[in-house]
């Protein structure tokens, strides 16, 4: 596991009119210092944690199709900066007033009549980032259970290339997600970055300060949003060094099974199913040795490292307790399926199942049921995964990425949980009952699990 740096240096904030300038220069009639926007002080450059996380593998890009100029190192210093995890982005999208309602309009019928699957399409913004600005981009609102609006807090998707602009950091997309799953405000990036640390492939998260402006107006702050990496191509060469092969997210119910395969969606790669269905089939079809059958079309050492990495953060929400919230990437130089976590607003549950309790992924299940040694497996697997935990200082880390925060949370008046009003005072009561968790976490499951 990648060691995090504990000698941390705080730096100054930097203020948030300096970031206007570019906005400024954009939109001659916007306020560059919006002193009614509730925009947080301390949502600059200031150092906390270790900086992006680590991730094993080749980390660049294919410049032919990234939009740059070429200078790959200054890709990648954009891409790192971009998500680190000791600073807060600062996001400002200006929208005109035609193009803020018929998005609302779009969602509203959308949402009538295709609740499940809304299809929601690209609008032109101009974004500043930091203090970049990028005056055609593709925005949209993120697809979630409620109906978005812009009187609440919306999930919003940014498609760089999808009009005039290139690529952002060597990036296609951008995905920011407004927690409203989370009453702590920090699980997404806090669990993505322990399992980056961990050495296994997610993507990468940190915190912004997202702001809207409409029609040149002063920008308003929308809240503290997750900046989430979006699964793709680019992700593929980082993670895996390799832009090839196929990668499927997982919608509700995807699975192994018969009934489950049309539910994966693909990202990127080959059109068809032939590579799942043959992993289908390997599994469903077993003989008396469940694990060495498997291994030929998943990486079942991954796998299990992937299961118990799940359990020791709590995060149950995904597979396989649910069949969602989770993507499969096949590697063409094997041939075998490799599981990656694609949502962890739910990790650091308040309860943890049960060694064979209830697993409803067919792969888990397989294990656990008709092989004799891969619960013999499972468990060295947990075993090892709660140890690195411990040698973390996850707490701690936790801690300082609430403190990097809390000014954003204290602006943040749209904030919600389960439909209801969050205030301040409630996050920093979640964000106590999270860091004690977090501590407690592997006492808990050695004794749960019977581990030495």
């Amino acid at each position: 596991m990648n060691s995090r740096r504990t000698d941390l240096q705080y730096s100054a904030p930097v203020g948030y009119a300096a970031r206007m300038l570019a906005l400024a220069a954009l939109l001659t009639a916007c306020d560059p210092a919006p002193a009614e926007s509730g925009a947080p002080s301390d949502t600059g450059d200031t150092a906390v944690g270790p900086g992006p996380d680590q991730l094993g593998g080749d980390t660049s890009v294919d410049t032919a199709d990234s939009g740059d100029d070429g200078d790959q190192a200054a890709v990648d210093a954009a891409y790192a900066a971009f998500y680190d995890a000791g600073s807060v982005r600062e996001i400002v999208v200006q929208l005109g007033g035609d193009a803020l309602a018929a998005m609302e309009a779009e969602a509203a019928r959308e949402y009538a009549t295709h609740p499940e699957d809304p299809a929601l399409s690209y609008v032109v913004a101009a974004v500043v980032i930091d203090g970049e600005a990028l005056p055609s981009v593709g925005l949209r609102f993120r697809s979630t259970a409620t109906q978005p609006t812009w009187d609440g807090k919306p999930g919003l998707r940014l498609k760089f290339d999808e009009f005039d602009g290139d690529r952002f950091a060597g990036l296609e997309r951008a995905s920011f997600d407004p927690m409203t799953n989370d009453p702590s405000l920090s699980r997404t990036v806090l669990g993505f970055h322990y399992w980056r640390e961990a050495g296994m492939s997610s993507p990468q998260a940190n915190f912004a300060a997202v702001y809207l402006s409409v029609d040149d107006a002063a920008p308003v702050y929308l809240g503290l949003y997750a900046n989430v990496e979006v699964l793709d191509e680019n992700w593929l060469a980082r993670a895996y060094a390799r832009a090839e092969g196929t990668l499927w997210e997982a919608g509700d119910s995807a699975d192994l099974t018969q009934r489950g395969l049309p539910h994966f969606e693909l990202v990127t790669g080959p059109a068809d199913y032939d590579g799942l269905d043959d992993a289908r089939d390997a599994v469903q079809n077993h003989g008396s040795d469940f694990y060495a059958d498997a291994d030929e079309v998943l990486d079942m050492e991954q796998f299990l490292d992937f299961w118990t990495l799940s359990l020791t953060i709590g995060n149950r929400d995904g597979y396989p307790w649910r069949l969602d919230d989770y993507a499969v990437y096949q590697n063409p130089k094997d041939g075998r399926f490799r599981y990656t976590p694609t949502a962890m607003d739910e990790a650091w549950d308040s309860g943890t199942p049960r060694l064979g309790g209830y697993v409803n992924g067919t792969v888990a299940a397989f294990c656990l049921y008709y092989d004799a040694t891969c619960p013999d497996r499972y468990l060295a697997a947990l075993g090892e995964n709660v140890s690195l935990y411990e040698a973390a200082d996850l707490a701690a880390y936790a801690s300082e990425l609430h403190a990097l925060t809390d000014a954003a949370v204290a602006a943040d008046t749209r904030m919600s949980w389960e439909g209801a009003p969050l205030t301040p005072g409630e996050v920093s009561r979640q964000r106590a009952t999270l860091v004690s968790r977090v501590e407690l976490y592997p006492t808990w499951l050695r004794a749960r699990y019977g581990l030495e």
